[in-house]
């Protein structure tokens, strides 16, 4: 089946954290509107993909950008074996947000080139890209942080 992957915008660490057990995209009992703002996006994990993608945009390699104390760090979970709430680091939401969409697409074809993406094709990694990128100018002007919930 693989890994699930919810990327969603909240405030702080707590706020994500509660979305350990219900997930992201789950509807506001008042409003019926889902809790957080989410993009799905299935098989980009926040560990090593994200890792990758953070390497591209940012021009640093990979190990460094992985660095990051808030790289994967954890922020909730349902229990041992999920789901979990992981934090996204704030220059890859920076970045995303800052990079136009001819940028996106170029970034894309990269990124398909890694070995973690080999097979995929760099137009739908562009729309992830573009999804993903709108998802942070909507949190960085919020002044919210990124987050991933993520599943087995």
């Amino acid at each position: 089946m693989g890994i699930l992957t919810d990327y969603f915008s909240a405030a702080d660490d707590a706020q994500a954290g509660s979305a350990a057990r219900t997930g992201p995209s789950s509807p506001d009992p008042l409003t019926n509107q889902p809790v957080f703002p989410t993009v799905e996006l299935k098989g980009i994990d926040p560990f090593v993909v994200l890792g990758t993608l953070a390497g591209l945009l940012t021009d640093r390699p990979y190990a460094e950008a992985k660095t990051d104390p808030r790289h994967g760090s954890l922020v909730a979970t349902a229990g041992d074996e999920g789901p979990w709430v992981v934090a996204v680091t704030d220059a890859l939401v920076t970045a995303l947000a800052a990079t136009t969409p001819t940028a996106l697409d170029a970034v894309a074809v990269r990124w398909a080139a890694t070995e973690e993406l080999e097979g995929s094709d760099p137009a739908d990694l562009a729309d992830a890209l573009r999804r993903l990128s709108e998802l942070c100018v909507r949190a960085d002007d919020a002044g919210h942080r990124l987050y991933c919930w993520t599943s087995l």
